[in-house]
């Protein structure tokens, strides 16, 4: 079971930013000064990021966010997900961003997606939109996802049949 932030975290809590305020923040500060392939990467990530969290952030919610989320997904305007919710909505679902479902075709785009997702979660901590104490567990999990990710579909398979094999 996917640990879940707590019921209504930022859910109608103006003075939270959302998602949306916090992924812009994050993308402009890693594009500064880069050059222009590696901002177009960084920009590739950041519409993966946004894809994935409309479509599966859901999965991290509660059932009182998840009929929140309908609800607004019901006036027809995208981006429902991250307009809604906040920084440690954004952690929990962090992990499942790395599934290899969701990695990027290209391989230094995929090597930018999994290098930048443990990069968010600290920048989050690091400019206190994530308290690291009360999210370890959201925290815990993306870095987790990201040593996973890192080793490739060799690395897992081999990691696989090693506990098959036991």
């Amino acid at each position: 079971m996917e640990q879940q932030p707590a019921a209504g975290h930022n859910a109608g809590h103006p003075a939270q930013q959302s998602i949306d305020a916090i992924l812009s923040s994050f993308f402009a500060f890693s594009c500064a000064g880069k050059q222009i392939p590696t901002h177009a990467r960084y920009l590739r990530v950041g519409v993966q990021l946004r894809a994935y969290l409309e479509a599966e952030g859901v999965r991290i919610l509660s059932a009182e966010d998840t009929a929140l989320l309908e609800l607004e997904r019901g006036f027809g305007e995208g981006s429902a997900f991250a307009r809604l919710f906040g920084a440690a909505e954004l952690a929990y679902a962090l992990t499942g961003f790395l599934d290899p479902a969701w990695l990027l075709p290209d391989l230094q785009d995929r090597r930018t997606q999994v290098s930048m997702t443990p990069r968010l979660i600290q920048w989050l901590c690091n400019t206190h939109l994530l308290d690291p104490h009360r999210h370890r567990p959201a925290i815990r999990g993306a870095r987790a996802a990201a040593a996973e990710a890192r080793k490739g579909p060799a690395g897992r398979e081999g990691s696989q049949r090693r506990w098959e094999g036991s």
